[in-house]
């Protein structure tokens, strides 16, 4: 009898557990998603020349939107539709200019990204709303960062974020998703594990 009660304790356990980490890891999720706002760039193929084509067009698009001033995620999204012929002739020239005659595609919406690692946070693996670039076939490696709050330029030698980046970043997030990316500490480190493993389950 002692026994059946035992396992129906680490039952109850195991469903609270589960039910927990589901609960926390869409609220964190849901937070992440709505101040972040990311952008994947996807190469024709593998081989060398598309690899570099790749990154040339990387380089225009952030030349492009780092001259233009943000002060939210919702801002950056409505600039991005209203302009989406502007990011298609930029993209298509880099195409073209480099000896290519490949089409290309601007999507924006939500899709799954990898976990995002900088020296100074992580972001966890899941669907966040982008900004996706397809380059000819889009079936090479692509290159992902965050758009908003600005990310995707860092230090080359410490891959840390800007102190402004990190300040939006901070002040848009609720302190626990905020700490779940950026904390040390046994804990977080914890929860993070498990706001990553959950969303890749999906």
């Amino acid at each position: 009898m002692k026994k059946k009660s035992f396992i129906f304790i680490i039952f109850l356990f195991v469903l609270y557990f589960i039910f927990y980490s589901f609960s926390y890891t869409q609220a964190v999720s849901s937070n992440l998603k709505k101040e972040i706002f990311r952008l994947h760039i996807i190469a024709n193929s593998d081989s060398e020349e598309d690899q570099k084509l790749k990154l040339q067009i990387r380089d225009a698009m952030l030349e492009y939107l780092s001259s233009i001033h943000f002060n939210n995620k919702n801002e950056l999204m409505t600039y991005l539709q209203d302009n989406k012929d502007i990011i298609y002739g930029i993209t298509k020239n880099v195409i073209t200019e480099n000896g290519f005659d490949y089409d290309c595609s601007i999507e924006i919406g939500s899709s799954y990204y990898p976990q995002k690692k900088y020296k100074n946070l992580i972001l966890p693996s899941g669907t966040y709303n982008g900004m996706r670039i397809k380059i000819g076939s889009s079936k090479g490696h692509n290159w992902w960062c965050v758009l908003f709050p600005p990310m995707c330029l860092i230090d080359s030698v410490t891959c840390k974020l800007p102190s402004e980046s990190e300040s939006i970043l901070e002040n848009s997030l609720t302190p626990e998703a905020y700490n779940i990316i950026s904390s040390d500490s046994p804990c977080y480190k914890f929860k993070f594990k498990i706001v990553d493993l959950i969303n890749n389950l999906h």
